[in-house]
């Protein structure tokens, strides 16, 4: 049988949250080395793109190299769910079932929905979504003069600064 509850948080995440009680945090967990993510070889071009906007748009070291694989599920999910959508936008809701020929809810909808579900998922673990960023406190280092040296402009202001 697995564990039950709900996962373990990091200690880092722990701290981005703001728990200081040293009992709820564990100094011996290994951590992953601060390096970006490089896309695999055999990421499908749609995806590739999608991987290249989520790492620039996520601030340095909340991504690392160690969530590759995950971050390339998400990346195909969405590519997935696109297609689906597509599909799905393309035909009716109801369609005629094979058997008898009455109306049946169009399976499109299940696999569009399956593929949301799927980057809700990844979305929320990669610390993608507005609910899953909430809780989070990036702290300046102090060696850094401002937040913008600590993980870069805004997305609005990069685009401005001729950076993105």
């Amino acid at each position: 049988m697995g564990r039950r509850g709900p996962a373990p948080l990091p200690s880092t995440l722990k701290r981005l949250h703001g728990e200081t009680r040293p009992s709820r945090l564990n100094d011996r967990e290994p951590l992953p080395r601060r390096t970006a993510p490089r896309p695999p070889a055999d990421l499908d071009p749609a995806a590739k793109r999608i991987w290249r906007r989520t790492v620039r748009e996520m601030p340095a070291g909340v991504i690392t190299a160690v969530d590759a694989d995950a971050l390339a599920c998400y990346c195909e999910a969405v590519v997935r769910y696109r297609q689906a959508a597509s599909l799905l936008a393309r035909s009716a809701p109801l369609i005629r079932g094979a058997r008898s020929g009455d109306l049946i809810a169009n399976p499109l909808d299940r696999v569009t929905r399956g593929w949301a579900d799927q980057i809700r998922l990844f979305a929320r673990e990669l610390g993608l979504t507005p609910s899953a960023r909430a809780g989070l406190h990036m702290e300046i280092s102090p060696f850094s003069a401002s937040l913008e040296d600590e993980i870069g402009l805004p997305p609005r202001r990069r685009a401005v600064a001729g950076d993105g």
